[in-house]
């Protein structure tokens, strides 16, 4: 293990603790979980995405560090994070299926009141 990973490591153990110590901090309100969770539930894509972010971010460090960087890998690796956070500003919001919608209703009450009749004096 070269000296740069030893510290790469040391550093990713460092947050993932700031990051778990923040968790369980009744008085924080950071759940770490949400970084992985869709509308309540464990979602693959979010999972997927991360572990992918993860990976290719260690990758760019360590070409950073070996000097092998590139500008096309550069350019690939922006775009690959950047093309789906500018699809998604720009796509239509699908509505969820089973989902309902209720209106307010109010009761509205008339009285007719007869103006043929006339009260005597």
């Amino acid at each position: 293990m070269k000296p740069a990973d030893a510290v790469l490591l040391i550093g990713m153990l460092a947050l993932m603790w700031s990051f778990y110590k923040a968790q369980k901090n009744p008085a924080f309100s950071f759940d770490l979980f949400d970084l992985v969770m869709e509308n309540g539930r464990l979602s693959k894509t979010a999972v997927a995405f991360m572990i992918t972010l993860i990976v290719t971010s260690w990758v760019m460090l360590r070409l950073t560090l070996d000097g092998k960087l590139s500008d096309g890998i550069f350019m690939g690796y922006g775009a690959m994070w950047v093309a789906p956070l500018v699809a998604k500003l720009f796509s239509t919001v699908v509505p969820q299926a089973g989902t309902t919608t209720t209106t307010d209703s109010t009761k509205i009450t008339t009285s007719v009141v007869d103006m043929t009749k006339k009260d005597a004096p």
